[in-house]
């Protein structure tokens, strides 16, 4: 039986997860605004993927696989600092390119899978997001939950975050926008570039 009134409990607290400024939230950004709306729809698939795994891994032993093996989130924190310094640096260095106007037809198949990739990337090199889940949002679960109310919790999860992500990447992605993103590209993707590469390097250090 589903504990209806726990699954909302969870959804509320997972929304106000995904709606905190972020990597995943720079990415959905700067995706809707310089490419195709399809790729930024499906970077926020790979997103809200990754946050059903943490969801799922937290209900079901990631707090207590993260006190046995602090050296595997250690590893985990590490290698996503780096890539979102990686990330900020290729903002910076292309920051000066101009945007070409986005195109009529869809994105190809393999441009589409690329852009599910970095989703999915994206959201596995932020440990705050494992960390969210692993902590704030396990300790809003009963531990009485049954299974069936726990993976109705992870399928939550997942149209939360399809709903968050999606608004913005939907909103965004309207050629209005993009035009307004392409009069101040330098100042937005030099502004993004430095948050990500801040906190990666924060990441990576504490």
């Amino acid at each position: 039986m589903i504990d209806t009134s726990a699954v909302m409990s969870a959804a509320l607290v997972c929304l106000a997860g995904v709606m905190s400024p972020g990597p995943n939230f720079v990415a959905v950004t700067h995706r809707a605004i310089s490419s195709s709306r399809p790729e930024a729809v499906v970077m926020v698939a790979g997103i809200a993927l990754v946050n059903m795994l943490w969801a799922s891994l937290a209900l079901f032993g990631l707090a207590i696989l993260i006190s046995t093996l602090p050296w595997l989130f250690w590893s985990i924190k590490v290698a996503g600092g780096a890539y979102l310094v990686w990330f900020g640096v290729q903002l910076l260095k292309y920051s000066n390119e101009p945007l070409q106007a986005k195109k009529a037809t869809s994105a190809s198949g393999a441009t589409l899978k690329v852009t599910l990739r970095d989703g999915i990337v994206t959201n596995l090199s932020n440990p705050k997001s494992m960390a969210f889940y692993a902590s704030v949002f396990s300790g809003a679960v009963p531990t009485d939950s049954t299974p069936e109310t726990l993976m109705a919790m992870v399928t939550m999860v997942g149209i939360v975050a399809t709903l968050w992500y999606g608004t913005v990447a939907l909103t965004l992605s309207a050629e209005r926008m993009a035009e307004l993103f392409r009069k101040g590209k330098l100042v937005i993707e030099r502004c993004c570039g430095l948050f990500l590469i801040l906190l990666g390097g924060r990441q990576g250090l504490f």
